[in-house]
């Protein structure tokens, strides 16, 4: 039976935020900033909010301030890219210990691999929001199952069929471990934001080292898992890697009448 113990993926998480937060860090300022490219606000629209309180006002006066041009194009791409990297660096940290053996190659992508997380975030966002506009329960349902598809399509090498597939199937039975495992998430962020809004980086780093330890949890349960013998275990760190082992001596050269003689035999 599947099981996520969210005390032990919540304790871990934190144990790896607070050693590798600065690159993850930094990873979300550049992704936050690509979020926000390419579009802004008319001022002059959302001046006369004040006047007028009603909700549904102010979200026309929004929409309706909102100005776009074609950069935003490349903020989306960009966001898509940090988000590609990231899933591939928590993946290592969760693994072995280090995000990254060279930050160079890190950064390095393949383009097909790419384009699947793409296509693969994409139908995911499309689907969620069908479901949440039909009724929210609908999208809190998908939103679950389809969760790890876009961090499949980043550290596995799989088609997109087949990454939605896997989120779904590893996904089953663990709706209400996992739905826990979001409000603990939220509730982490909201503390993170009490915290003068500074400590909504860490916890975004936090929160995503949680979805990958979920991940790795329920990955291991998968027949094509390995080790499948044995789950994933959150608690434990990561083992370190084994030390190189000792070069064996040359054996002596057999001196060089022995040599003749057996030739002679």
């Amino acid at each position: 039976m599947k099981k996520i113990y969210v005390g032990d993926i919540v304790s871990r998480a934190w144990d790896l935020a607070v050693k590798h937060w600065p690159i993850f860090v930094l990873l979300s300022l550049v992704s936050s900033l690509g979020s926000n490219f390419g579009y802004s606000f008319d001022k002059d629209i959302l001046s006369g909010l004040g006047q007028n309180p009603d909700p549904q006002a102010v979200a026309e006066a929004i929409s309706q301030s909102m100005q776009f041009s074609p950069w935003i194009i490349l903020g989306v791409l960009l966001s898509l890219y940090i988000g590609f990297i990231t899933f591939r660096m928590l993946y290592n940290a969760a693994t072995t210990g280090k995000p990254y053996e060279n930050f160079g190659d890190a950064l390095k992508i393949d383009i097909n691999q790419f384009a699947i997380f793409f296509c693969v975030e994409l139908a995911v966002g499309i689907i969620v929001g069908v479901g949440t506009l039909f009724c929210v329960l609908p999208g809190i349902f998908l939103g679950v199952r389809l969760l790890f598809a876009p961090m499949i399509a980043a550290v596995e090498n799989v088609g997109f069929g087949e990454a939605l597939s896997r989120s779904w199937n590893m996904t089953s039975g663990s709706f209400w471990d996992l739905f826990l495992l979001g409000l603990t998430a939220i509730g982490i962020c909201i503390l993170g934001f009490c915290a003068c809004c500074v400590g909504l980086y860490f916890a975004d780093v936090v929160v995503n080292f949680m979805l990958m330890l979920a991940y790795l949890v329920l990955r291991s349960y998968l027949p094509s898992a390995a080790p499948a013998a044995e789950p994933f275990n959150p608690a434990a760190p990561a083992a370190p890697e084994a030390p190189a082992a000792p070069a064996a001596p040359e054996a002596p050269a057999a001196p060089a009448e022995n040599s003749d003689y057996q030739e002679v035999q």
